[in-house]
């Protein structure tokens, strides 16, 4: 059995799946919806398989995904997965009807405990020094769950400020006692690398600095298979199926994706030496060598144009000046009920410009 390389848990709606649940007509539609009619978000297929074909040195890399979805639409969700070419090591759908039955009805829409029982629960069966690499969106309040999951796995929540959040969030008493217990059986360590927010809502990536550096905001799945890349626990080949994706199967233009690549390379190049910019450039240019004969073979479609202007632009930012780079841990406890407080004022008011933007452009269209 092969070693578990590194762990990637997922989040299903709005990260990998198109998913609409603002209104109940979206949530009807989305439960009937059968696998052939589900819709990926651009290059997350492509990503996955990247992720999953990777081996090194007799590991492998796991992937997971969490759902605030039913666990009614398990064999359709299964059936996706297949259509898309692969099979995760697991995955957690809601139990939604049998905590209505329980009377427990604010788990229909409240994610934050079943979402940490979720983490918690699997990080208990984790290898013990394996690292894990959280990918969400800004839909819901995937940043802030990811970052306290990860403090409570490093042993930096204390329980009364972790009791005191799941007050607030509405998680009943047994949710809370759950999480307790498999909290107890946490190694602690610092564990989670890395945490990816697709940005669904179009969020400005600021208003998630309060989580940088660990905390990364990107547009698209081109942007987290740069991340990965310089992470190092994605190698650069990966990029080709993404980009391959995004523009034969999505449509994306060349100069958006090229766009889009210098983005996250700006905005992550403090967070990284300036080796890793340089080590991605040189081996996707090598990359696209070793594709060039098998390329010229067919038609062009434009992938490996798009990657090497991405070398270009990775080897112009890295010789950019650099200012100096903010620390990658502050060093003491963060205020995680602070913290949560600012989230829900951020999505209140996410949600509020979501109702004006909608209402003019009814009344732009009438």
């Amino acid at each position: 059995m092969a070693q578990v390389r590194h762990i990637f848990r997922f989040d299903l709606d709005k990260t990998y799946l198109k998913t609409e649940f603002d209104t109940v007509r979206e949530l009807v539609r989305t439960a009937r919806a059968s696998a052939e009619e589900r819709e990926n978000i651009p290059g997350a297929a492509a990503l996955i398989r990247a992720i999953r074909a990777e081996q090194n040195g007799g590991s492998e890399n796991q992937i997971f995904f969490i759902s605030g979805s039913p666990e009614q639409l398990r064999p359709v969700i299964e059936k996706k997965f297949a259509i898309d070419g692969f099979s995760p090591d697991g995955f957690i759908l809601k139990p939604m009807v049998s905590e209505i039955f329980r009377g427990r009805f604010r788990t229909v829409r409240s994610q934050l405990a079943y979402k940490l029982s979720a983490l918690l629960g699997g990080r208990t069966n984790a290898p013990v020094g394996t690292r894990e690499t959280l990918v969400g969106d800004d839909a819901e309040s995937d940043v802030f769950i990811y970052s306290l999951y990860a403090d409570m796995v490093r042993g930096r929540v204390k329980p009364k400020m972790l009791e005191e959040i799941l007050k607030r969030s509405g998680a009943y008493r047994g949710q809370i006692k759950v999480i307790r217990h498999e909290l107890e059986g946490v190694i602690h360590e610092n564990a989670v690398r890395r945490i990816l927010i697709h940005l669904d809502r179009q969020t400005p990536p600021v208003a998630f600095s309060d989580y940088a550096p660990r905390a990364v905001p990107v547009y698209n799945h081109l942007q987290t298979a740069i991340v990965l890349a310089l992470d190092q626990n994605l190698s650069a080949s990966a990029l080709v199926p993404v980009v391959r994706e995004l523009l034969v199967r999505f449509d994306f233009p060349e100069d958006r994706l090229v766009h889009l690549s210098e983005d996250i390379m700006r905005r992550q190049r403090l967070t990284y030496p300036e080796s890793a910019l340089l080590q991605l450039a040189d081996e996707l240019e090598a990359t696209i060598e070793a594709q060039g004969e098998a390329r010229r073979r067919r038609p062009e479609d434009g992938t490996l144009g798009v990657l090497t202007t991405v070398v270009e632009r990775a080897r112009y930012v890295a010789s950019r000046p650099r200012p100096e780079a903010a620390k990658e841990d502050p060093g003491h406890l963060v205020d995680h009920v602070e913290l949560y407080e600012r989230e829900q004022a951020r999505r209140r008011e996410a949600k509020q410009l979501q109702k004006l933007a909608k209402e003019y452009a009814e009344a732009e269209a009438g």
